[in-house]
């Protein structure tokens, strides 16, 4: 037993430091690039004519080169030696020159803009280029200046926590100190969205360019959502003992089938995505993906489907039969149930030759189905409500109050799977119609786009379940709760 801890502790700290090494490496690139292109913009503005003639694209590769040479020197001594003032003394200064230059930028454009001026009255025609060049460049060191602010802002507090944690560690400083990194790398999604918002030449691209670069940058983040919500939630439900087991076990199937989003259909669909922005001359690997992404994309899709008409059933038969429920729903029955969802999913990918009028005849049979339980158990609802507001009044005040209990929480679980249905078909119905229209219509640019942002918004489904559990379900948001604690606790 000894020996297992002993090896789970070191590799988790070979797993710690080859973090802590990629870290430092590239917030220290991170540090160095912001202040080169700073400093390349203050050249720009600065040498003016002469800014081509000395600033080559050679000589800007080394020293692209260098700043990452530089970048991994410095982070493994800061890791051999465990050195913060090194850290810090590299962050101050980058972060004053960078501002002192900045200044100097501001006063040398404020300073050809008046030349500008005055020249114009004499020789408009001749100095509009010049005019247009100043500009231009004015408008880049702009957006290099809001990289740089953006910067600060992601960096400052952790500067800060880190700061004080010098001087003590706290319950409290731990915890901003995780919320402060993910504000850290959080800057690495902005300064794209920066580029886009102030560099026309960098927005006015190829549109379907934008669209596959756009799709790809949202996938990703559910790729990391999807499967850190569902894995959290799979944990909750497992730890929960109050839980029907037969909701139990319909809650776990549909959460699984999510993860599945995550670990399968996202990261193949994010490979189909940049090998299309690539334009990989790879046919065969782009079909093998294709086809991959494809049958995992309905596998998927249909285990949701079922489980969530599954879930509806079954709060259907909690509410309908009431004290029979747990004499008839077993769990062995509900785990047979959700076996031969998933072995009806398994089956149902392979089955290409099923033709698209039987699928769309049973997605339209099943949907239609189950807003018709809903609309009966809205009814028996109100009707099991309106019977015990009427006995409270005459009499055996205790047995009614937990009768009333008992069908408030079946009215919440009822209510939460409905959310679960609505998100759902708000998720996949824009999939669904893009997808009708490009069979009837053909192809076009317009049904291209709209199938690449439909197919994402069905992904976000993946991601949205687990928080709809934590929000209409009271135990599961303490069980995460308690997840959430012990992951913290434990670190």
């Amino acid at each position: 037993m000894e020996i297992d801890q002993n090896t789970n502790g070191t590799a988790y700290n070979s797993v710690h430091n080859a973090y802590l090494i990629q870290k430092k490496v590239l917030v220290s690139a991170s540090h160095l690039g912001i202040f080169a292109l700073t400093f390349d913009r203050f050249l720009a503005i600065q040498l003016h004519l002469r800014y081509q003639e000395l600033v080559t694209h050679k000589r800007v590769v080394a020293a692209v080169i260098s700043i990452w040479v530089f970048s991994a020197s410095i982070s493994f001594l800061r890791q051999l030696y465990d050195s913060f003032i090194m850290g810090a003394v590299i962050l101050v200064v980058c972060v004053i020159i960078t501002g002192l230059l900045y200044c100097k930028i501001y006063a040398a454009v404020r300073h050809h803009r008046n030349q500008m001026r005055a020249l114009q009255v004499q020789q408009e025609l001749r100095n509009g280029e010049k005019a247009a060049n100043a500009e231009r460049l004015r408008k880049s060191a702009l957006t290099t200046f809001y990289v740089y602010v953006v910067y600060l802002a992601c960096y400052l507090p952790i500067s800060c926590v880190v700061f004080a944690r010098t001087n003590g560690d706290t319950v409290l400083l731990s915890h901003l100190w995780y919320f402060t990194l993910t504000l850290v790398y959080l800057n690495s999604s902005l300064n794209p969205l920066i580029y886009c918002w102030k560099m026309r030449h960098i927005r006015q691209t190829d549109n379907f360019y934008s669209t596959l670069v756009a799709n790809c940058f949202f996938n990703a983040f559910l790729l990391f959502t999807a499967l850190v919500l569902n894995f959290i939630t799979i944990q909750a439900l497992r730890k929960i003992s109050s839980f029907p087991k037969p909701l139990k076990t319909l809650l776990l199937s549909l959460a699984v089938s999510d993860l599945g989003v995550g670990l399968l259909v996202l990261p193949l669909y994010i490979a189909r995505l940049i090998m299309n922005i690539e334009q990989s001359a790879n046919k065969r690997l782009h079909y093998t993906v294709y086809t991959a992404q494809r049958v995992f994309g309905y596998f998927l899709c249909v285990a949701s489907f079922l489980g969530i008409i599954a879930l509806t059933v079954d709060r259907f038969l909690a509410i309908y039969l009431h004290l029979r429920y747990q004499e008839l729903v077993t769990h062995k029955r509900v785990i047979a149930v959700v076996i031969s969802v998933w072995v009806f999913f398994y089956v149902f990918p392979h089955s290409q030759n099923v033709p698209d009028i039987i699928i769309a005849t049973f997605g339209a049979v099943c949907l239609t189905t189950t807003g018709f339980i809903y609309c009966k158990i809205y009814s028996i609802v109100r009707h099991h409500t309106d019977q015990i507001q009427a006995l409270q009044l005459q009499h055996v005040e205790q047995n009614q109050n937990g009768e009333l209990a008992n069908a408030a929480r079946l009215k919440k679980t009822a209510l939460a799977t409905f959310y679960v249905f609505v998100v759902f078909v708000v998720c996949f119905l824009p999939y669904i119609c893009v997808k009708a229209a490009y069979r009837i219509f053909g192809e076009s640019e317009l049904r291209l786009h709209l199938l690449y942002y439909s197919t994402t918004l069905a992904h976000l489904n993946s991601s949205l379940n687990p928080l709809i559990y934590c929000w209409k379900m009271r135990n599961i948001r303490q069980a995460v709760i308690s997840v959430l604690r012990n992951i913290f606790q434990g670190q």
